[in-house]
């Protein structure tokens, strides 16, 4: 269990870094595609991401994918808050684009999570770098909603209305990801 939370922190961390390359980037393809290097490093280095581990359901002990989500979300606040303290732009970007992000509807988060989590899963499963990074840069640049690179999100614009929103992300990665194992396995 050590294991676990040390590395869902890290791999929260990491999602992080990528939130705010993503966040501040001039140019959205080169965010998006920098983001990757969060995804990437955690299948490389078999670190512990709720996204990437949720399709897996089945073989992974539900205790050890809660641990993962909560150090996840724990990890990610880590360098987005901190480089946020220290540079006051970053957190005007944070809260433009949380503004726009929880402007969605309850059933848009779901859908949007939906997409992000098959996505996920795919580019976990397919253990190919070139996959993982079109997989990210498609989740990025299609709106669609991951439950741990958005909660830096809702901790900048917290509302009871705004959790809400965010849990339909959390259960659309998680079924979206289950889903795709389902449909992509051969038993």
């Amino acid at each position: 269990m050590k294991t676990i939370v040390k590395q869902g922190v890290l791999s929260g961390m990491l999602v992080g870094i990528g939130v705010v390359i993503n966040t501040v980037a001039d140019n959205r393809y080169a965010g998006a595609m920098l983001f990757s290097l969060a995804l990437l490093t955690i299948i490389q280095c078999g670190l512990k991401l709720y996204t990437g581990k949720i399709g897996f359901a089945g073989t992974v002990p539900a205790i050890e994918l809660a641990v993962m989500l909560v150090t996840n979300l724990a990890g990610v606040l880590i360098p987005v808050l901190s480089i946020a303290s220290q540079r006051k732009e970053v957190m005007e970007k944070l809260m433009e684009v949380s503004g726009n992000k929880f402007n969605n509807s309850f059933l848009a988060m779901f859908i949007f999570g939906c997409f992000c989590g098959a996505l996920m899963f795919i580019a976990v499963y397919c253990k190919n770098a070139l996959i993982t990074v079109f997989c990210i840069m498609v989740f990025i640049l299609s709106g669609y909603e991951h439950c741990i690179a958005d909660f830096p999100y809702l901790i900048v614009n917290l509302s009871m209305i705004n959790i809400g929103k965010f849990l339909c992300v959390v259960a659309g990665n998680s079924v979206g990801s289950i889903l795709t194992h389902y449909l992509i396995r051969e038993k």
